[in-house]
C-alpha cells in the first residue's frame, strides 16, 4: 500500500470523544483510509487492539506489515494484540453484552498497566450478523460503550461493511457514535444520540424488535421505514460534507449502494445551468463501465418520455441486472445507472427508493448549486468592489512618444489572442495600465479582470489567496473560500510582482500554465479554469534564476510574448501631456481652477530622472495641486532633489550579491580543500545541506578541483 495514497484523519476531532463508526464499501478502501490512524497510533506509542473476522486475520496482518508495521517487535513489545472476534465478542459462541464491556474495561486497564497513556481499538462488525444467541442486544451495546469511554483514555473506531448492512441498521449505528467516517471523512455525527435517550428508545420498542434482526411483517411498516431511513440518509452529504455540487452527488452515489446492497452506481445531475455532474461507483466492473460510454440516458417510450429501463450485463463474474432511472418526469434534472448481482434485483419497492432517493438528492444537489453561485457572485463583488476602491494609476493610457507607440503597437496584436503576456519594467511604469488595456481589448473583456499583487500577500496565505482554501484546512478557514484564479474563471488574471512568488507557489502556478487546472488548500479535487494570465515585474529574472530563487520552467510559461514597458526618463516628450492630465485630474478632485503649469516647473519635470516614474509625477502633482493657492501651478524644486542618485542599472544589486555569494563559497571549499560533503566538508560549515551547496556551487560555476590539493 503506498502511503501517499493514504488519507489522514483528523487526531484531534477524533480524540474529542473517542468513539467512531466508519462505513466502507471493499477492505481496499477501509485500509485506505484508516491504515493513517493505526499509523499514527504507533508513531504516538500508543497500543493496538484489533478485533478482526479470524477468516481475515493473516489478510490483516499482512496489510500491517505493508504499511511498514514492524508485526512481531510489536507483538513483543505488547503494544499490538490482534484477537479474532470468537475470543471477544462472541466467547462461548454467543454475545453477552455484560461480558463484553468487562473485556473492554480489561483491556483499557491494562494498557495502562502497561505503560500505554492511550489505547486505539479498531474492530470489525460483521459478527453481528451471525445467527448466534445475544447479537439482537449489539446496538444497546455500542450505545453503552459511550459510557466506558467517556472514563478510559482510548480512540475505538468500529468498521461497518456497507455491503452487509441495511440502511435501518446504519441509521441506528449512527445515532450510537458522537463521530463517522463515511467517503473517506472523518466528521462530528449529527444523528448522535445520547445513550440515555437511545437506551430508553429501545426499551419502548417491542420485545423481539430491539435488535436490527427484527421481523417485520406487515410489507407497509417495512416500505415506510426504509424510505424514512433512506431520506435520512440522503440528508448527510450536505449536514457533514458541506455544499458542493460535486460532493453531493458522489456521496449520493456511496449512499444508494450502501442502503441498496448496490455492486455498481452511476449517477448524473443536471445544473440550474444545463452542466451536469456525473459520478460512476464501478472500479470492480469494467463492463458496466464500457457499458455507460454508449449510455447517453435512460431510453424513449413511444410518445418520446424518458422511462425506467431493466438490462442484464453479463460479466465474467456472472450476470449484473442494472436499472436506468429518469430524474424528474422526462429525465430534465439527470439519471442514474445502478447495478446488483441480485437476479430479483431490482423490486417494486427498490424501484420505488430509487426514485425517492433520485428526488431527494435532486433538491439537495439543486439548492447547493444555487448557495454555491450565490457564493462565488457574492465574492466576485467584493473583488469588484476592492478594484473599484483602490485608486489605479490614471485612468487612461496618455502619452504620444515613440516608445510608448511601440508598447501599444504589441498590446494591439497580442491582446485578440489568449497568449500569456509578461509585463517588465520598473516600478511605477503603468504595467497594471497595460494589463487593463489587453484585456479590454480581448474577447474577454466582457469578464473579469482579477488583480493580484504577489508582493503584498504574506507568503503562508498566498496559495489560499490565489487558488481558494477548504473550509479547515488550516487554522482561521472557517468556510470554503474561492480564490482568485476560480473567481478569474473564464476572465483575466493579472499577477503583478510576479518575482515574489514563493518557490512552492512557483509550483502550484506552472501547473496552472500547464494543464489549466488546480486544487484548493487543503483540497483533492482538481478545478479545471479557463483564464487569461498576464503577469508583471520590476524585478530582473534571469539574476533571479541564476540565483536559485525563480524558477526557469516558470520563466519560459510566462515569457511567451514578452512586453517592457519603458520607463519616464525614456519617453519625456509625454511629460508635458502626463502633466496636463493629472493638473486637470487632480484640480477638479479638489474643486480648483488651475489655468497653466509654470514653465520653469515644465522645464523641471523634464530634466528631472524620475526614479519612481508615472507614479512619483503623479503624487508630486497631486501633493502640489492642493498647495496651490493661484490659478498657475508651480513645483518646488525643493521637492525634486537633484541630489538623488541615478537608478542602478537592471540587476547590479543582483550582481553584486552573487559575487559576494561566490566568494563565501569559495572561502568554505578553500577552508576544506575542495571536499563538499561530510563533517569537514564546506556544506557542513556553511550549515546548508550538501545537495543545495552542489546546486548553487554548478549555479555560480564554482571550480572544487581548484582548491583540492594536488
Amino acid at each position: 500500500m503506498a502511503t501517499e495514497q493514504l488519507i489522514p484523519l483528523a487526531q484531534p476531532a477524533l480524540g474529542e470523544l473517542g468513539h467512531a463508526c466508519a462505513f466502507f464499501h471493499s477492505k481496499d478502501e477501509e485500509y485506505r483510509v484508516l491504515m493513517s490512524f493505526i499509523k499514527d497510533g504507533f508513531a504516538r506509542g500508543d497500543r493496538a487492539f484489533h478485533i478482526v473476522d479470524p477468516k481475515l486475520r493473516e489478510d490483516h496482518l499482512r496489510r500491517l506489515r505493508l504499511a511498514g508495521i514492524d508485526v512481531a517487535a510489536a507483538e513483543q513489545r505488547k503494544q499490538l494484540e490482534v484477537r479474532n472476534w470468537e475470543d471477544a465478542y462472541l466467547r462461548g459462541g454467543h454475545f453477552d453484552q455484560d461480558a463484553m464491556m468487562a473485556l473492554l474495561e480489561e483491556i483499557l486497564q491494562s494498557g495502562l498497566a502497561l505503560g500505554f497513556a492511550l489505547t486505539r481499538i479498531l474492530a470489525h462488525m460483521e459478527w453481528a450478523l451471525e445467527d448466534r444467541p445475544g447479537v439482537d442486544d449489539f446496538l444497546e451495546y455500542e450505545a453503552r460503550v459511550n459510557y466506558l469511554l467517556q472514563k478510559n483514555a482510548s480512540l475505538t473506531v468500529c468498521v461497518y461493511d456497507c455491503a452487509k448492512f441495511d440502511a435501518g441498521v446504519m441509521m441506528d449505528v449512527l445515532r450510537t457514535h458522537p463521530m463517522v467516517i463515511v467517503g473517506g471523512v472523518l466528521q462530528r455525527n449529527p444523528f448522535f444520540v445520547p445513550p440515555d435517550e437511545f437506551l430508553a428508545e429501545l426499551r419502548k420498542r417491542a420485545p423481539g424488535k430491539r435488535g436490527f434482526r427484527e421481523g417485520v411483517t406487515a410489507n407497509n411498516r417495512q416500505l415506510r421505514q426504509t424510505i424514512r431511513d433512506l431520506m435520512a440518509l440522503s440528508g448527510i452529504p450536505v449536514a457533514w460534507i458541506g455544499e458542493e455540487p460535486e460532493q453531493i452527488a458522489k456521496d449520493m452515489a456511496f449512499l444508494l449502494m450502501s442502503a441498496l446492497r448496490l455492486a455498481v452506481a452511476h449517477v448524473c445531475l443536471k445544473r440550474p445551468d444545463g452542466t451536469a455532474v456525473e459520478v460512476s461507483r464501478a472500479e470492480q466492473w469494467p463492463e458496466f463501465s464500457n457499458w455507460l460510454k454508449g449510455l447517453e440516458g435512460p431510453p424513449r417510450s413511444a410518445n418520446g418520455m424518458a422511462i425506467q429501463s431493466r438490462v442484464e450485463l453479463p460479466t465474467d463474474r456472472g450476470s449484473l441486472y442494472t436499472l436506468v432511472v429518469p430524474i424528474q418526469m422526462d429525465a430534465e434534472a439527470g439519471w442514474m445507472a445502478v447495478g446488483a448481482q441480485r437476479p430479483e434485483f431490482p423490486t417494486e419497492m427498490e424501484r420505488l427508493l430509487l426514485s425517492v432517493a433520485a428526488n431527494q438528492a435532486l433538491v439537495l444537489f439543486q439548492n447547493a448549486c444555487v448557495f454555491h453561485e450565490q457564493k462565488r457572485t457574492e465574492q466576485h463583488l467584493q473583488v469588484l468592489r476592492e478594484e473599484i476602491d483602490r485608486t489605479s494609476m490614471f485612468e487612461e493610457i496618455v502619452g504620444a512618444s515613440p516608445a510608448l507607440h511601440e508598447v501599444l503597437t504589441r498590446v494591439a496584436k497580442v491582446a485578440p489572442t489568449d497568449t500569456t503576456v509578461l509585463l517588465l519594467g520598473e516600478t511605477g511604469t503603468g504595467k497594471e495600465l497595460i494589463a487593463r488595456a489587453i484585456h479590454q481589448r480581448s474577447p474577454r473583456s466582457a469578464q473579469a479582470f482579477v488583480n493580484v499583487n504577489c508582493a503584498a500577500l504574506p507568503p503562508t496565505l498566498i496559495a489560499s489567496e490565489l487558488f481558494g482554501h477548504e473550509k479547515g484546512s488550516f487554522t482561521g478557514a472557517h468556510q470554503r473560500r474561492l480564490g482568485r484564479f476560480e473567481l478569474a474563471d473564464g476572465g483575466t488574471i493579472f499577477l503583478d510582482e510576479i518575482g515574489d512568488l514563493p518557490a512552492e507557489t512557483q509550483i502550484a502556478l506552472l501547473r496552472v500554465l500547464q494543464d489549466r487546472e488546480f486544487e484548493r488548500v487543503g483540497g483533492s479535487q482538481p478545478i479545471k479554469i479557463d483564464v487569461r494570465v498576464i503577469a508583471a515585474t520590476n524585478r530582473n529574472l534571469k539574476a533571479a534564476i541564476a540565483a536559485g530563487t525563480f524558477r526557469t520552467d516558470l520563466f519560459y510559461r510566462l515569457n511567451v510574448f514578452p512586453i517592457e514597458v519603458p520607463p519616464l526618463r525614456e519617453r519625456k516628450e509625454d511629460i508635458p501631456i502626463l502633466v496636463q492630465f493629472f493638473v486637470e485630474r487632480y484640480a477638479s478632485k479638489v474643486g480648483k481652477k488651475i489655468r497653466a503649469v509654470d514653465q520653469r516647473t515644465l522645464e523641471l519635470f523634464q530634466s528631472y530622472h524620475w526614479p519612481g516614474n508615472i507614479r512619483q509625477l503623479q503624487n508630486v502633482i497631486e501633493r502640489h495641486v492642493i498647495l496651490c493657492e493661484s490659478d498657475i501651478l508651480s513645483v518646488d524644486e525643493a521637492w525634486l532633489s537633484t541630489r538623488e542618485s541615478a537608478p542602478q542599472p537592471p540587476g547590479l544589486l543582483m550582481e553584486k550579491l552573487l559575487n559576494q555569494e561566490r566568494e563565501i563559497i569559495e572561502s568554505a571549499l578553500a577552508q576544506s580543500k575542495g571536499r563538499v560533503a561530510g563533517p569537514s566538508g564546506a556544506a557542513a560549515k556553511l550549515g546548508i545541506p550538501p545537495s543545495t551547496l552542489e546546486s548553487r556551487i554548478r549555479a555560480l560555476k564554482v571550480s572544487k578541483n581548484r582548491f583540492r590539493p594536488n
